[in-house]
């Protein structure tokens, strides 16, 4: 194995977004709350940005991903929603879908790694509605309040699968 191989079994919880457009940035906020939280020792937190097919880079080698990313889904600002793989790859390939989803860049991803046959096994991706994504910093106040309830989903989600 290399340097750089990450050993198998591993769970990657990947935030993207960019935390100067709003709320854009709670994926890096989950991670901040998460990095004082008791994580399994499998699990490696990372910020992924506004990473876009390099995305397939980040996620080889892990066993298990889960993404955190902003996602206009026309839901109140703060409420969240958990997509499998298929539900994702789903909104990237049909053209009327994918402008609902903010993460084309990880979808896009995920279409090409699973072109490659690079897939993890198991990709889980929460999706947390914004109220704005405008080029200002910091969370608003509903999606602020919702980051204990998505840290805590992202742990529970990780221990899950790190039972399995």
């Amino acid at each position: 194995m290399s340097s750089n191989a990450i050993p198998s079994g591993r769970t990657l919880i990947l935030a993207l977004g960019n935390p100067l457009r709003g709320d854009d940035g709670v994926g890096a906020a989950v991670l901040d709350c998460l990095r004082g939280r008791d994580l399994p020792s499998e699990v490696d937190l990372v910020d992924g940005g506004t990473s876009g097919l390099e995305l397939v880079l980040t996620m080889q080698g892990y066993a298990r991903v889960i993404v955190i990313d902003a996602a206009d889904m026309r839901l109140t600002p703060g409420e969240w929603r958990q997509f499998s793989l298929d539900d994702v790859l789903l909104h990237a390939r049909d053209p009327h879908l994918s402008g609902t989803m903010h993460y084309a860049g990880l979808a896009e991803a995920l279409v090409l790694a699973e072109a490659l046959d690079q897939l993890p096994p198991e990709i889980t991706v929460i999706g947390v509605q914004p109220a704005t994504t405008d080029w200002e910093p910091g969370l608003t106040a509903p999606v602020q309040a919702a980051l204990g309830s998505i840290a805590d989903a992202v742990l529970m989600t990780a221990a899950a699968i790190s039972q399995m």
